[in-house]
């Protein structure tokens, strides 16, 4: 059965799919974009098997993007909730992800399907979505998956030409090398463990990634050695600033010395590209309030020298880089004031502030919160916040600077004496 991509659905039609054809014709055979990890659950399992059916057919693989696979989840999301089976506009996909590179865009749509391999078969066995699958034109792809009341579950796929622009997440990052954001955090033992996330927010059992680390915080830094694998830092009590480069199994290297003097800073926040140059840098608070940026040289130091790009900040309690939590393609900082209020300080990309915003209310009571990359698996970047209980809340970002619903991912963390 075939129906009007723009009808309200009942819950008894059976499943169907409709497809997009691209909207922009455009020549791709000359972009190389770079590799990148699909979203988690059922989503990446449409990824990998889309994948899979252009290598039978001798095309190359499409790349997974943040802002594809975070338009694709925000659709399949808006047709779950609000019981409709209709493609999205050209016009809205441009806005969501052209400044991530993505110049042109097509789409495909399915609702009913149980599970990624009946969706497939169904899009496989339907000339116009098997049409877009094996376009050689794309190279990039990003799937969204939900579930609603009409027909159960939503699917989107959308296709894009271009050349996607280097990611920046935050938190830890994937440690472990499984496609998926984990957690650090440090016990009361003085071990430095890590939560492998599953991609769907939630963790497997945890592993220690450094015993004996002590009482010193860590800092995450994202991929500061330019090697693929994210890192972090610590401030040891003489000033040295130690580099713990990620091994890729969830644990770090032997720790090298990148800096000396840091001993006067009250935080250091990393993996934000905060000039633009496609290299992490750190962003060092002051006991006065001041920020000094430190460009990172993209191999695991520093360009010489410090910029102070912000005063005031001693107010805040806390500061935390949230990756890019407003869908611009920039890095964001999310800062909490005395008040529980919380507010989010876009960066331009050149060096410079945006408007800060406020998105949150109320936030006063969390023991801790930080920025912790793709946690759900979405697409989008997404914040933690600890009770006072202990209890662990996941704060889906929507990718536009504001939240889905507040999920609980834990309990029992309030013995963590660091959680990042």
């Amino acid at each position: 059965m075939r129906h009007s991509p723009h009808g309200r659905l009942s819950a008894a039609r059976r499943p169907t799919t409709v497809a997009l054809a691209l909207t922009l014709v455009l020549i791709a055979s000359a972009l190389t974009p770079t590799t990148a990890s699909a979203a988690g659950g059922p989503a990446g399992d449409v990824f990998a098997q889309t994948n899979a059916q252009r290598y039978q057919a001798g095309l190359p693989a499409l790349v997974s993007d943040p802002a594809l696979d975070a338009a694709a989840a925000e659709w399949a999301r808006h047709l779950a909730s609000s019981c409709t089976f209709a493609h999205s506009s050209s016009t809205w996909r441009s806005a969501r992800v052209a400044a991530s590179g993505w110049i042109a865009t097509g789409e495909n749509i399915a609702a009913g399907q149980a599970n990624a391999t009946e969706v497939m078969t169904s899009w496989m066995n339907s000339p116009g979505h098997k049409a877009n699958i094996l376009d050689k034109r794309y190279t990039g792809l990003g799937v969204g998956y939900a579930t609603g009341t009409c027909y159960r579950t939503y699917w989107v796929q959308i296709f894009g030409i271009g050349t996607p622009r280097k990611s920046f997440p935050a938190g830890a990052g994937d440690l472990t090398s499984d496609r998926f954001a984990d957690v650090l955090a440090r016990s009361s033992t003085g071990d430095l463990m890590v939560y492998p996330g599953t991609g769907v927010g939630s963790f497997r059992a945890p592993g220690v990634a450094l015993s004996g680390w002590g009482d010193r915080p860590f800092t995450t830094l994202g991929d500061f050695t330019g090697d693929g694998i994210p890192d972090i830092a610590r401030t040891e009590a003489d000033g040295r600033l130690m580099l713990y480069a990620g091994n890729g199994s969830g644990g770090f290297r032997a720790p090298t010395q990148i800096g000396k003097g840091w001993g006067g800073f009250t935080q250091l926040i990393g993996g934000i590209d905060f000039n633009g140059d496609r290299s992490t840098d750190i962003i060092a608070r002051r006991p006065n309030g001041e920020l000094a940026l430190y460009r990172g040289n993209g191999r695991g130091g520093f360009i010489a020298g410090n910029t102070t790009i912000g005063r005031g900040w001693q107010s805040m309690t806390a500061v935390f880089y949230a990756g890019d939590f407003n869908g611009d393609a920039r890095g964001d900082i999310v800062a909490r004031k005395a008040d529980g209020t919380l507010w989010l300080y876009p960066t331009t990309g050149k060096g410079t502030w945006g408007k800060a915003i406020r998105i949150g209310t109320g936030w006063r009571s969390m023991t801790a919160l930080f920025g912790a990359g793709d946690l759900d698996g979405n697409g989008t970047q997404d914040i933690v916040a600890r009770g006072a209980d202990g209890t662990l809340y996941l704060y889906g970002g929507n990718g536009r600077g504001g939240f889905l619903a507040k999920r609980t991912i834990g309990g029992g963390w309030n013995i963590m004496r660091q959680i990042g």
